[in-house]
């Protein structure tokens, strides 16, 4: 029975995935373990260090399907450790006595670090691939709305006017930026680990590091220079990109939340009929996904804390610190991948209303031109005088609530220097977007060409 939201029978996919669920079962981590072992056995075998007939059974029964779960479990309850139930169990399984040759050499901490990173590897190439759906689904909301004017806003007020694309843009922007990132860690965090009990591989005799890269290179992860036993710094790179690009989609789902909100309504989460916002108001439709893409993210970064702690090692084995990472790190990539699938999912269905769009330009009835009607009579009369004149109107106009070209006319000092025809170009929100559109459509093209390598 589930005790958390991330194997909730109710919950569960509210916070990750299947795939991750799949990814890390107990029944996965467990075949990585004998995978590792069965890589071990294969690599001694060839070698001649073991028999080969023992290395062909070990390869014959290394699989999950073979082992008594329930005995390995009562069995860490027993005595106390992590792996020693599982070998016992595997060694049973083989024929011949030949299980007396599992694990020869090796530590436990170089079965799990490694068996937890073929996970991990995996569940951040999951990350990664839907990490790439998601930037391809921003840069169609790039191209399509590079030229859709909208209102630009800061501190929650209206500003002056942007694009839609020029706002996609900057998620994408930010998007790139994150997928570098993993493509940088990719170069060197995904590395296995086989060195034997202090790092030394003194168990493997004179063969250790010949050993050790053949078993790391067959289970597709990288070599280290040396043992990381006690150096868990490419987990803790690895939990921080991560948990950088959950938190980059937090922030786009909490600004749709905002743009979703009745007030604006300017883009929301696409609609799928049968989905239900309420219990008690039968109208709402709420923003689902993007209100998950927030929880998710800082639950991810709450990890990522976690993992920085596993980093404070003691001399060349510790088990305090390194098991944090059984749990901080695995729920992280979990969760990430959670964040990474609802958000690809939001932004290739995401609902653009360009009409309320134009509608919202107005809601402030022309104040949100007041810049550029104060910079052309700043050429007159000066940029500071300017602003002062241009601020008492627009204070008055916010006051009254009243249209601000009317109140501007009825200022003589503006009246004086700008005629209506001026005015009313100055307070056209398309003719003042600036360069948001070209650089939209720039943005997407760098990033496109990036993409083809």
């Amino acid at each position: 029975m589930a005790a958390n939201m991330l194997d909730s029978m109710l919950y569960r996919n509210a916070y990750s995935t299947e795939e991750m669920r799949t990814i890390f079962d107990d029944r996965t981590i467990i075949q990585n373990f004998l995978d590792i072992e069965k890589a071990l056995a294969q690599v001694q075998g060839e070698m001649g260090i073991i028999p080969k007939e023992a290395a062909d059974e070990i390869c014959k029964k290394g699989f999950v399907e073979n082992l008594d779960i329930g005995e390995i479990e009562a069995g860490i309850v027993k005595v106390g450790h992590s792996l020693v139930p599982i070998l016992r169990n595997f060694q049973k399984k083989c024929d011949n006595g030949y299980g007396e040759y599992i694990h020869l050499g090796a530590t436990t901490q170089d079965i799990l670090d490694t068996g937890f990173m073929m996970s991990v590897k995996r569940g951040f190439e999951a990350v990664y691939r839907d990490a790439l759906e998601a930037e391809e689904a921003v840069l169609d909301l790039v191209d399509r709305y590079a030229d859709t004017v909208m209102a630009g806003r800061t501190h929650g007020q209206q500003a002056i006017p942007i694009t839609f694309g020029y706002k996609a843009a900057v998620w994408a922007s930010e998007l790139r930026r994150d997928i570098e990132r993993m493509e940088d860690c990719r170069k060197r965090c995904f590395v296995g680990q086989l060195s034997g009990a202090v790092g030394s591989m003194a168990g493997f005799g004179e063969n250790g590091r010949k050993i050790s890269r053949r078993v790391i290179e067959a289970l597709d992860l990288d070599v280290p220079d040396i043992s990381w036993h006690v150096s868990r710094d490419r987990l803790a790179e690895i939990v921080s990109v991560l948990a950088t690009l959950g938190c980059t989609f937090g922030k786009i789902g909490q600004e749709i939340v905002y743009l979703q909100g009745t007030e604006t309504g300017e883009a929301a989460e696409g609609f799928v009929h049968g989905a239900v916002g309420s219990s008690t108001m039968p109208h709402k439709r709420n923003p689902v996904a993007p209100e998950a893409l927030q929880t998710l993210s800082r639950l991810a970064k709450a990890g990522m804390g976690a993992t920085f702690d596993s980093m404070y090692q003691f001399h060349e084995r510790d088990g305090a610190s390194w098991k944090i990472e059984w749990m901080s790190v695995n729920e992280t990539v979990m969760l990430v991948g959670g964040v990474a699938a609802k958000g690809k999912k939001l932004l290739k269905n995401l609902d653009v209303f360009p009409e309320r769009m134009k509608a919202n330009l107005d809601l402030l009835k022309g104040l949100m031109m007041s810049e550029p009607v104060m910079l052309e009579l700043g050429k007159k009369i000066g940029k500071q005088t300017a602003h002062e004149v241009v601020y008492e109107v627009s204070m008055a106009a916010f006051e009254e609530q009243a249209d601000f070209k009317a109140k501007l006319l009825e200022n003589e000092v503006v009246a004086a220097n700008m005629t209506v025809a001026e005015l009313d170009a100055l307070l056209d929100p398309e003719r003042y977007t600036g360069d948001c559109a070209a650089i939209a459509r720039e943005v997407s093209a760098s990033i496109r060409k990036k993409r083809k390598g």
